[in-house]
C-alpha cells in the first residue's frame, strides 16, 4: 500500500470517520450513564443547583491546566533518561496533542499512540522501539503517581482516616500498586536477572517477552539515574495533587465538603477508574466514581461528581487541538501513521 495513501486514510478515520468499535464504546458509555440517571444515581436537583455554585466549577476547570505543564516536564525527563533529548516546547506540544487524542481515539489512553508517533519521527531509525517504550513508561509513571499520592497521605493521616470504611484495604491497594510495582520492577531489573541467559532465552522467544525486557530496560535507565526516577515520580504525584484539588472543588459545587486527608486517599482511586471508560472516563469511569465515593466517603452523588470531572477534563483536553492543527498537514499525517504502525509494539 502506498504510504501516503495510508496516512490519509488514518487521518480521515481519526478526525472524521470514527471506527465502528469506537461507536460501540460510546453507546456502552451512554447506556451506563443513562442507567445511572434512571436509578437516581445522578441527582437532578443538585445538577440544577450548579447554577448557584459555578465559581467552584470554574476553579475546578482552572486547576486542570497546570498538569499539562507538569506532565510535559516528566515526559522530557523520561525521554532524556532513554537518551532522547527534546526541548521543553516540543514536549509540551506532544503532550497537548496526545491529550487531545485521548478524546479522539477509541480509548482514554489512545493519545499515547499519537504521542509515540511524534517521538518516533523525532528520533528516526534505530531508536524507534526505545521511543515507544519510553512513552508507555511515561504513562505508567503517571499511574504510579496516583497510588503513591494515596499511599503517602494514608500514612501521614492514618489516625484521621479512622472513621473511613475500608481504610486498610484501600491502604494495601495503594501500597501494592505503587511501592509494590516499583519493587517488582526493581527485582526484575536486577542485573543478575535482566542479563540472565536462561531468562532471556525464554523472553526473546516471543514479541511480548521482548517488550517486557525493553520495558524493564526503560525502568533501569531511570533507576540508574536516581535523580531522574525521583523527579519523574515526584512530578507524577504533584500532577495528581491538581487533579484531586479539582475534585475537591467539584464536590463543593455539588454540596459536599470532603476532608482533605480522605479526599487525597480516595480521589486518586476514583481518577484511576477513568481508564476503563471512554474519552476521559465516561461510562465505566462514572460508575467507579459512584461506587468509590459512596462506599468510602458516603457521598451519594458520586456519579454526578464523576460526570462533571470527566466533562470538564474533556473540555480542557480540547486545548490540544490548536497544537495539532498547527502542525504541517503532511507532517501530521506521517506522525499519525508512525504511531499507528508502532502502537502494537508497546
Amino acid at each position: 500500500m502506498n504510504p501516503l495513501v495510508n496516512t490519509k486514510v488514518v487521518d480521515k478515520l481519526l478526525l472524521h470517520k470514527l471506527p465502528s468499535f469506537r461507536w460501540i464504546k460510546i453507546l456502552v458509555a451512554v447506556g451506563v450513564v443513562a442507567l445511572l440517571v434512571y436509578f437516581n444515581r445522578v441527582d437532578t436537583a443538585a445538577l440544577i443547583g450548579l447554577g448557584q455554585t459555578w465559581p467552584w466549577l470554574l476553579a475546578a476547570f482552572g486547576l486542570m491546566f497546570p498538569p499539562f505543564v507538569i506532565v510535559s516536564c516528566r515526559l522530557r525527563i523520561i525521554l532524556h533518561s532513554q537518551g532522547i533529548d527534546v526541548g521543553f516546547g516540543q514536549a509540551v506540544r506532544w503532550t497537548m496533542i496526545g491529550s487531545f487524542f485521548d478524546l479522539a481515539m477509541p480509548s482514554s489512553n489512545g493519545g499515547d499512540l499519537i504521542k509515540a508517533g511524534f517521538v518516533v519521527k523525532h528520533v528516526g531509525p534505530g531508536q524507534r522501539t526505545r521511543a515507544v517504550v519510553a512513552v508507555a513508561f511515561d504513562r505508567v509513571a503517571g499511574l504510579l503517581g496516583l497510588f503513591l499520592l494515596a499511599s503517602v497521605v494514608s500514612v501521614a493521616g492514618w489516625k484521621v482516616l479512622g472513621n473511613m470504611p475500608e481504610r486498610l484495604p484501600v491502604f494495601i491497594l495503594s501500597i501494592s500498586a505503587s511501592i509494590g510495582v516499583l519493587f517488582f520492577f526493581r527485582i526484575l531489573g536486577a542485573r543478575s536477572l535482566y542479563d540472565n541467559p536462561k531468562i532471556n532465552s525464554i523472553l526473546l522467544k516471543n514479541k511480548w517477552g521482548l517488550r517486557i525486557k525493553q520495558f524493564i530496560g526503560s525502568f533501569n535507565s531511570l533507576r540508574e539515574q536516581p535523580i531522574f526516577l525521583i523527579t519523574s515520580l515526584g512530578l507524577s504525584v504533584f500532577n495528581h495533587v491538581f487533579w484531586c484539588a479539582s475534585l475537591f472543588c467539584i464536590s463543593r459545587a455539588v454540596g459536599y465538603a470532603v476532608e482533605p486527608i480522605q479526599g487525597f486517599v480516595v480521589f486518586p482511586l476514583a481518577i484511576f477508574s477513568n481508564i476503563f471508560g471512554i474519552a476521559g472516563g465516561f461510562g465505566l469511569g462514572t460508575v467507579g466514581f459512584d461506587i468509590l465515593l459512596s462506599q468510602l466517603l458516603t457521598i451519594e452523588n458520586g456519579a454526578l461528581i464523576g460526570l462533571l470531572f470527566q466533562g470538564l477534563s474533556a473540555i480542557s483536553r480540547l486545548a490540544g487541538l490548536p497544537f495539532y492543527l498547527g502542525t504541517p498537514f503532511s507532517e501530521r499525517l506521517t506522525e499519525i501513521s508512525n504511531s499507528n504502525s508502532q502502537g502494537t509494539t508497546i
